[in-house]
């Protein structure tokens, strides 16, 4: 790992080379760093030999003439037959198949106001951040091309799917630019978006807090769902996004989005609010399984790594 990063700053420009790595990278790459090494091996099991795309993971590449060191078990007695120039098969062939490897896996990362809440150690943004240049950097690391969209009431930064060495590194510079978190929220958009421009050979991950996601984003998400090898949402949020704190007393609130400012006591409103919480959270659950999409829940204080894991590798065996 520290070694992939030695390589991607001595391919970055001039300028970086004389200044190093700026330190918010160089943090983030940390992060990266205490998550990505297991979640590497799962998606080379995983993804990269395709358990998860039912059998589709080789494809006829041609044929060659039969060695002493292969399977007899390879030979092609037809192929070998319609090979001969006699009446009898006096050359015996094998097919060839090689791996499908050619696979995108893009991040759609939501960066509106809402994510830039939090109660713990990280904010809703800076956790979705580590959690999507993990995923970045195992998909580039096992070979496939990684991509990013981040989007708030529309997709405003793309990075195409790419296995360059250099991706990982444009990756991380976009996450840790503030100039690229605000805004409001429109998920169905930004849905629509990546299926339009994404090919069906694409495992889509969905990092959101899914709090105001505008209106009827079910259908896009059937959609991607439909044409992608795989959608997986992942719900990213603070636990004061659940639960209120007992015995707050009167608080001076605001919208992250309007930027209402209201004053209230959060002790009368902590049922309803927790209660409609749950709902709400629920429902974006449902519309995923509806969806025959993944889903992942996580709270900012929990380590993402071990479920996220053994969610791959349920999927992978088709539970």
């Amino acid at each position: 790992m520290r070694k992939k990063s030695k390589n991607i700053e001595s391919e970055n420009s001039s300028s970086n080379e004389k200044k190093g790595i700026p330190p918010e990278i160089k943090n983030l790459m940390q992060e990266v760093d205490a998550n990505v090494k297991k979640l590497i091996d799962i998606f080379r099991f995983v993804l990269k030999y395709k358990i998860i795309f039912k059998g589709q993971g080789v494809e006829f590449a041609g044929i060659r003439q039969y060695t002493e060191s292969d399977d007899a078990k390879m030979i092609d007695w037809k192929v070998s037959a319609r090979m001969s120039t006699s009446g009898k098969i006096d050359k015996l062939y094998v097919k060839i198949y090689e791996e499908e490897r050619d696979l995108d896996v893009m991040v759609l990362l939501d960066t509106s106001s809402s994510m830039l809440f939090g109660s713990q150690d990280k904010l809703k943004h800076e956790y979705a951040a580590i959690l999507a240049a993990t995923i970045i950097y195992a998909a580039t690391e096992t070979g496939d091309n990684a991509g990013l969209a981040m989007f708030n009431e529309k997709v405003h930064k793309f990075i195409p799917p790419s296995k360059e060495s250099i991706q990982y590194y444009r990756v991380l510079e976009t996450l840790v630019n503030k100039k690229n978190y605000g805004g409001s929220k429109n998920l169905k958009n930004a849905i629509k978006y990546a299926t339009k421009i994404g090919r069906g050979r694409t495992m889509l991950f969905i990092i959101s807090d899914f709090i105001s996601c505008g209106d009827d984003w079910d259908d896009a998400l059937k959609s991607a769902a439909a044409k992608f090898d795989g959608v997986l949402g992942i719900m990213l949020r603070d636990i004061r996004d659940s639960y209120l704190p007992e015995g707050a007393g009167h608080f001076r609130l605001s919208d992250p989005f309007s930027e209402h400012i209201s004053e209230t006591n959060l002790d009368k409103i902590k049922h309803k609010f927790e209660t409609l919480a749950a709902k709400q959270e629920k429902d974006v659950e449902l519309t995923f399984h509806k969806s025959k999409a993944g889903f992942i829940k996580y709270y900012t204080k929990d380590p993402f790594i071990k479920s996220l894991m053994n969610w791959f590798e349920l999927w992978g065996s088709g539970r």
